[in-house]
This record gives structure tokens, sequence and C-alpha cells, in this order.
């Protein structure tokens, strides 16, 4: 991994909606590796920057954030594939008509979709930005057709997921009293994400597909060690944690939602994509994305294993004689997420970016840079395994999951990234 510093700052922010959507595109050369097949796309890269913007002033949870992502990736990439063909279809299959505008299609998709999910944002951010993007489009048959398609797609997308389990109301009850092992919120605010393993997956046969074996048993030789790392280097005054360790459990404590989105545009563009390509990506890896994070919580509220926080200050009530409680200890991220520890969300996501860019690219030489939000640096990880590797320590160095929660959560998301890769965004055999 290596870090360098942001040359676009409007990958890092929500984009204003009067930008132009040329404006957006990069001007790096086009990668040799990559499937760009015409001229370089920006339209796709402007919906997710709008949608960014959407759901940020929203201010939903990074559950609702990534599935909303997928929604809208799905409608987006069906409307080009009606519009250009090239790949199956994902869940709407149709053709539009002979010379149709994908740009135009892709707005009234993404357009559709951020309505339905969004609503609170569409006078503010939606519609100037649907407004805006329609300028670009030439006026004519070809932008009609595309809106045509693109609204027909969003609204077949949206009828088909009407009963997918998307922020059902589930409540979580928590033990009275405590019992050693077993999750406490660890905030005074709802439980995040409750409804999630229950959703429908979008590419998966079950939530459950890939449930792991479970959190160690407390009185496991696996659970000391475990509580052991997580005591001493998480801490928020651990002396065994180096400075490299600590930003890097900093940069991955950023809003996992808003610099995933941000990555993912930055490759659209830097790879300079075409608008089938384009729209191809950000469907494989917004789709992965939200399966692996549906798989992650359905073993979350499986097996509501408790956290750092929680276990090391009440260390001396788990009935394990090789852990010792410190009711004083803190993590270093101060906010623990407020979801059961087992498994780690961003070890079960994350990773699945890169073998998906891996995928794409059809090389393990990813080159593939995340931003920082904050101003900590970007950070740039060479191969897919890097990124693995650095997410998930990062998440026990910064004292909200313990190393089973990493690893289990890894295989989750190489379990995710294969299935989904395997199953859908084939070419059409037509």
């Amino acid at each position: 991994m290596r870090s360098k510093a942001s040359n676009a700052a409007w990958l890092l922010v929500p984009v204003l909606v009067t930008s132009s959507i040329s404006g957006l595109a990069g001007p790096a050369a086009a990668d040799p590796g990559s499937e760009a097949t015409s001229s370089p796309d920006s339209s796709i890269a402007y919906w997710d920057a709008v949608g960014t913007q959407a759901f940020t002033a929203a201010g939903l949870s990074p559950a609702e954030g990534h599935t909303i992502f997928a929604y809208v990736a799905i409608a987006v990439y069906d409307a080009v594939m009606a519009v250009e063909g090239g790949y199956e279809a994902f869940a709407v299959d149709m053709d539009a008509p002979g010379g149709a505008s994908a740009e135009a299609a892709v707005a009234a998709a993404a357009r559709g979709i951020l309505l339905h999910y969004l609503p609170g944002q569409a006078a503010s951010i939606v519609e100037p930005a649907y407004t805006a993007a329609l300028v670009a489009v030439p006026d004519g048959q070809a932008e009609t057709d595309g809106v045509a398609t693109g609204a027909e797609v969003a609204s077949e997308l949206i009828a088909q997921r009407a009963d997918d389990g998307f922020r059902v109301a589930v409540t979580y009850a928590p033990p009275d009293p405590p019992v050693p092992g077993v999750w406490l919120p660890t905030a005074p605010t709802p439980p995040i994400g409750a409804y999630l393993g229950l959703m429908k997956p979008f590419g998966l046969e079950s939530a459950d597909q890939f449930r792991p074996g479970g959190p160690p048993d407390l009185d496991s030789r696996k659970w000391a060690p475990d509580y052991e790392e997580a005591k001493a280097v998480g801490s928020s005054t651990s002396t065994t944690r180096t400075p490299d360790q600590t930003l890097a459990a900093r940069f991955w404590g950023e809003p996992p939602v808003q610099q995933a989105r941000g990555a993912f545009r930055a490759f659209v563009l830097d790879h300079q994509l075409g608008v089938v390509d384009a729209a191809r990506f950000m469907a494989m890896v917004s789709v992965t994305y939200a399966d692996a994070l549906i798989a992650c919580f359905d073993a979350k509220y499986h097996y509501a294993f408790w956290r750092p926080i929680t276990a090391i200050r009440a260390g001396d009530t788990d009935g394990n004689q090789r852990t010792v409680g410190d009711p004083s200890w803190s993590p270093l991220l101060p906010a623990t997420p407020n979801h059961p520890e087992y498994p780690s969300a961003h070890s079960c996501i994350t990773p699945a970016g890169g073998q998906v860019v891996a995928k794409f690219l059809r090389t393990q030489r990813i080159d593939f840079t995340v931003p920082s939000l904050t101003g900590l640096g970007d950070r740039t990880f060479e191969r897919p395994r890097d990124l693995t590797e650095e997410v998930g320590n990062a998440r026990v160095w910064g004292g909200i999951h313990f190393r089973s929660a990493v690893d289990d959560g890894v295989q989750i998301s190489k379990r995710v990234s294969s299935w989904e890769l395997a199953h859908h965004f084939q070419r059409s055999r037509d």
C-alpha cells in the first residue's frame, strides 16, 4: 500500500448539482488493462456523485447506503444494456428503441431510483441534477427514447424489489441483565441494520448462503488471543500500536459509503471507461457490496456477539481465566458502530471491491486508490490482498473488532464476490 495526495477533490465530497456532466470527466489516459471499448463516459460517475450527495444529506446509515446504491447501479446497468447491449441484464431485461440515448437512459434510471428511496432529496438535489444532466443530451427522439427506457427500467426494478425487506422494522432486544458474550448496543439510537440479514439478496440465493461458523466460545483457547490482541493494540492508550497503524485505523474509520463511492468514481474516470463498461463495473461492485453486507448482517444478528468495548470492560465475567477485565478500557476509534461485532462489516465488503476490480481488469495488479475524506491522504493498493490485509487489521487496530470477526468477514467477502462474478454480469449470447 502507498499513500498519495488527492488530485480530484470532487471525488471526495458530494458534487454541486449545478456541475456540468462533462466537467466531471478525468483527463487520465486509458489503462491498457481496462475494458474501455468506446469514448469515455462521465454520466455514470456523475449520477453516483449525485447519489452520494443525496445519501449524505439524508443522514442514513451505511447499511441503507450500500443497499440504495445497489438499486441505483442495477437500474442504470439494465438501462444501459437495454440501449447498448453487450451483457446480460441483471433484473430488468428489455430492448430500447434503436438510437436511444444511453446518457438519457442513465439519467432517468438513476433519477427514478433516487426519487423512490430518497424522496426527501428530490427538490434540492435529485431534480436539479436531472435537469442539468439532460441539458448535455441533444433534444430529439434519441433523448425521448432514452428517458422512457431508463424510467421504465427503474419503475420495473422498484416493483420487483417492493417486498424485499429493505428497512422493514425489526427490533433487537438486548439481554437484561447483560449476558457475557451477547451484544449490547453501543449507542442510544436504534441498532443499525437489524433488518438487513432478513432482506432478499440481489444475487445470492439466500442471506445465510455463506454464514460462517460463529465467533469463538468464551472458554476456548481462541478467545483469549483475540481478546488480548484487541485489548492491547486497539486501546486508545495503546503502547504497542505504531503510528502507521493508528493512521490506517483512523483512515478506515471514515464514512464508509462516501469513501467507497469516491473510490469507484475515481476508478471509472481514471480508466476512461465507456458507458457500457462504466455501468457494468458500478453494478458489479455495488451488487457485490450490498449482498456481502446482507450476508454479513445475517451473521451479525444471528450470533449477536459483543464488541471489544463491552467485552474488555467486562472481561472478568466471561468465565475465561486467561482474560483480565479493564473497566476503564476505551478503543482508539471513539464511536463503536452500533451493531453486533461478528463478523466485521468492513472485512465483509471492502476486500470484495478489490476482487471485483481484479476481475474487471483481468489482473491482480489493481493499483486501486481509496480516498480520504478528512485529509489523512489517499491510499493506493497494488493488489487485492493488500487491501484485504490493511482493512482487516485496521478494524482491530481501531479497537472495534476481534481477529476472528475480521478473518471470517474476509471469507464472506471472497465467497460472495466469487459467486456474484460467476453468476452475473456475463456477456450476452445474442
